[in-house]
Parts: structure tokens; sequence; C-alpha cells
């Protein structure tokens, strides 16, 4: 098996092994009622951020790049998923905005060739964007406890960009030394 099928296949099972919480908390949580065609979206998107991983994590060496890659791939997926669930639940275009928080990280992190500083500087600026988008979602938010839930979560996920960039900026300077 080549290298490349080895990551396919770990990536095919760790996104069936993450499937199964949705699939059992369905059989368990009372109107938890997903059709198929969400089961495979969801599994889609937990295989291509755990494929995204070995492929970018396969390249580094250090422990403090794979956490970095990681956390940042997580991170971007909880906040993808997240303003996904309330884009359907509210239906409010709005939501799109965020997607441009990944977007701009993607295109940080692909004009940086995945290179520690400019990833780094990719997920400062991310945090920072995001920080700022929540904090007008709270001041012109005219549903005031939706508002402030969300704003937890997207600081969560300001918060863990910047720990990651961290991590990559650590993870640049060891290697310069």
């Amino acid at each position: 098996m080549t290298d490349s099928s080895k990551a396919i296949s770990r990536a095919a099972l760790v996104a069936l092994g993450l499937l199964m919480v949705p699939l059992v908390a369905s059989q368990v949580v009372e109107g938890w009622n997903w059709p198929p065609r969400a089961f495979v979206l969801v599994y889609v998107l937990f295989f291509g951020t755990a494929l995204a991983y070995q492929l970018i994590a396969k390249k580094m060496g250090s422990w403090t790049h794979r956490a970095a890659v990681g956390l940042a791939l997580v991170t971007g997926f909880v906040l993808g998923w997240s303003n996904m669930v309330h884009m359907s639940e509210a239906e409010n275009p709005a939501y799109l905005v965020y997607f441009g928080v990944l977007v701009m990280g993607g295109v940080g992190a692909w004009i940086a060739r995945l290179q520690a500083r400019g990833t780094s500087e990719a997920l400062f600026a991310m945090a920072v964007v995001l920080a700022i988008m929540t904090v007008v979602q709270l001041l012109l938010s005219n549903q005031a406890e939706v508002a402030a839930r969300q704003a937890i979560g997207h600081a969560v996920c300001a918060a863990a960009f910047a720990t990651s960039g961290l991590l990559f900026r650590r993870s640049g300077l060891a290697g310069s030394k």
C-alpha cells in the first residue's frame, strides 16, 4: 500500500468512527431526524478534514506543527459546522459571512505554502476578523440571548485559531534555530 492510499484509508476510518456519534445520537436523542443525505454530507466533511490533516501533517516533523494543523482544521470544521446549523435553523444568509473567515484562512495558508510563519499570520488574522465579526453581531442583533450564545462559541473559535497561530509561530521559530 502506498503512503497516499494509507492516508486515504486512515482518513476514511477516522471519518467512519466520527460518523458513529451522530448515527448513535439519532437513535437515542428524541427529535434528531436526519435524512440519509445529511449523514452522507457529514461523512464527506469528516473525511475531507481527516484527509487534509493526513496529507498536511505527514510532511511536518515537529509535534507543534502537527498540533497546530490539527487545531486549525478542527476549529475550522467546528466553525463551519456551527454556521451551517445556524443557517439551516434561522434561514439567515448572513451567516455565510463566517465562511469568509475560513476562506481567508485557507487562502492565507495556501499563499504561505503552509510555512509556519505565514500560516501563523493567517490564523492570527482569522482570529481577529472572527472576533470583530462577533462584536458586530452582538451590537446589531435583536436577539440578545441567541447572539450571546453564538458569541461565546465564536470567541472560543477565535481563541483556538490564535492558539494554533502561536503553535505555528513556535514551530517556525524552532525550525529556524
